[in-house]
């Protein structure tokens, strides 16, 4: 779940259905899909999850590509992990970066969305405490899928 701060740390809350049309499409998970390399993938996270694996092993990858749902996709490469790239460690947040870079440039409602969120601190909130792609209930965390978000907001603005 994404979730907006000013620069006090205050969270800017919203409601259910005004989640949905201001942050959702923020999230890897949300349904907008991206092509690279002439590939098309159906969600964010599905792309981040098949370049855990194009290197090492295709077949890995094609299958989490054509996943049923992002939620697949990100069960499949953890299912596999022993047989992803060796260097992912090193390059996993530069895949972030692009990976969301094209999906916010391919997809005009998320530009939107993006750029709707102001200069406010864009953090995932994650449930399983995954304090390296986001923060935890005591906003600590590295926030790297944050970042990358802030990041690319910033580049849309020059």
């Amino acid at each position: 779940m994404i979730k907006l701060f000013d620069e006090e740390m205050n969270e800017i809350k919203y409601d259910g259905k005004e989640y949905l049309e201001r942050l959702y499409p923020l999230e890897n998970f949300s349904p907008y899909g991206l092509t690279i390399d002439k590939l098309f993938f159906p969600t964010c996270e599905h792309a981040f999850q098949y370049f855990k694996y194009i290197g090492t092993d295709e077949k890995i990858a094609e299958i989490i590509r054509n996943s049923s749902s992002p939620d697949e996709a990100r069960l499949l490469a953890h299912k596999y992990k022993g047989k992803r790239e060796p260097n992912w460690k090193k390059i996993k947040y530069d895949v972030m970066d692009e990976v969301v870079k094209l999906k916010v440039h391919q997809n005009e409602d998320v530009k939107k969305v993006l750029l709707e969120t102001r200069d406010f601190l864009i953090a995932e909130f994650c449930l399983d405490e995954d304090t390296d792609w986001g923060i935890d209930r005591n906003n600590n965390g590295e926030n790297h899928l944050g970042k990358s978000l802030m990041k690319v907001r910033k580049e849309l603005r020059k």
